[in-house]
């Protein structure tokens, strides 16, 4: 079977989801399949082709260039992202053995789904990373409510035209079969880490230790990711002001975004020096990073669980690394790592409790290894790459034109 992969994405530019991208890609055409990826070339930060997929057996490849635009021009951005939708056309009406179409969520997933379906009779797997536009309004990604609903609107006729949706967890699900999605045609996949790469890295051989030389008889609490809308800084600020007094203690960001300089500023603002700043680093450094942390904080804005999901929570399990998670309570996410002992989740703004629990994982190294041990073998059966792709694949036996 063929699958024609079509990404608004491209392996050049950083994104938190490149990694699965490249771990999926490449457990397919192990187990077979042909793959021909159309993506995109923004920045030329990285390599279009991870090394890794470079002269794999099967693997054929577009790549269409766009131009930058600033994350807050979100207009301009939109409109890049419909024309791409026309190039990347281009490529793949030159395809004409594909047995199924793999399509990764955007914003205007809309204006690709449609030309599949007028130009190509391939059924097409909506794959959804991020519920659009899901709390786009609520976090200030679009900021005009009457603009919202009209995203909203076109966004619906996609849960009908796709013959498959795959999306990360049980609360996405909920909210997609709330927009129209019919909910046989919802599947549950979740997010993935690559078992070969993944695993905990000792600080002696911790390459982000000692490139940063990092002090590590403090305790870290870590996050690294993107400094974008979904990050709740506020959760990060007020947790540094009631650990300040901890001399021990420190709160270590690693990434980069487009909320990141304003981040910087409240921070020296703030006078907030137990936080320490350092810079995104290269896909390879990913375990290195997580192992640096010896909890590791996720702080989401509110409704931002039902849209989404941390995609970083399996690679940290799989490192052995404590999570901290400020999310909203009341989730199908929250109560899965409450009731299986997986780490922490606190309410969000419920900044206390928050230092509380960091303080009793400091002093506790006992209840730190229970969480690690069952985050594990949780891990192990749930987020495996091999377990998730295979569910992919055998959606595309069921829906593909070759089945």
């Amino acid at each position: 079977m063929k699958i024609l992969y079509i990404t608004s994405d491209g392996f050049d530019t950083p994104s938190p989801n490149n990694q699965m991208a490249e771990v999926m890609l490449n457990d397919f055409l192990d187990n077979g399949y042909q793959v021909h990826l159309i993506e995109s070339h923004r920045t030329g930060r990285f390599e279009d082709i991870p090394e890794s997929l470079q002269g794999k057996e099967g693997f054929t490849c577009d790549i269409v260039n766009r131009k930058v635009f600033d994350r807050n021009r979100f207009i301009k951005r939109y409109i890049n992202d419909v024309m791409y939708a026309f190039s990347a056309m281009k490529r793949w009406r030159k395809i004409k053995d594909a047995d199924v179409c793999y399509l990764q969520s955007n914003p205007t997933i809309l204006f690709p789904l449609l030309l599949l379906k007028i130009f190509t009779r391939l059924p097409v797997l909506y794959c959804i990373y991020d519920v659009w536009p899901g709390h786009a309004h609520e976090i200030g990604v679009v900021k005009n409510k009457f603009l919202y609903n009209i995203f909203r609107l076109l966004n619906k006729p996609c849960y009908k035209m796709a013959d498959a949706i795959t999306v990360m967890s049980e609360d996405m699900k909920k909210t997609v079969v709330g927009e129209g999605a019919r909910p046989d045609k919802v599947h549950i996949v979740y997010p993935w880490y690559d078992e070969k790469t993944a695993r905990e890295i000792a600080p002696e051989e911790n390459r982000f230790i000692k490139k940063f030389n990092l002090d590590t008889e403090k305790f870290s609490v870590l996050f690294a990711g993107t400094v974008g809308y979904v990050f709740h800084s506020e959760t990060v600020l007020e947790l540094a002001k009631r650990l300040k007094c901890q001399e021990n203690i420190v709160i270590r960001i690693v990434g980069e975004g487009n909320l990141l300089e304003r981040f910087k500023h409240q921070v020296s603002e703030q006078g907030l020096d137990n936080i320490e700043l350092y810079p995104l680093q290269p896909v390879e450094l990913v375990p290195d990073v997580y192992s640096s942390g010896d909890v590791c904080l996720i702080p989401l804005c509110k409704t931002v669980i039902a849209n989404g999901v941390p995609s970083k929570a399996p690679i940290l399990m799989a490192c052995n690394r404590v999570i901290v998670n400020s999310v909203d309570i009341n989730s199908y996410y929250a109560n899965t790592f409450i009731e299986n002992e997986l780490g922490v989740c606190v309410d969000i703004g419920d900044y206390d409790t928050l230092a509380k629990e960091i303080l009793d994982l400091y002093r506790s190294p006992e209840r730190r290894e229970r969480y690690t041990r069952n985050a594990a073998a949780y891990c192990r059966e749930h987020f495996s790459s091999g377990a998730n792709t295979r569910r992919f694949m055998d959606i595309f036996e069921k829906i593909g034109r070759g089945k």
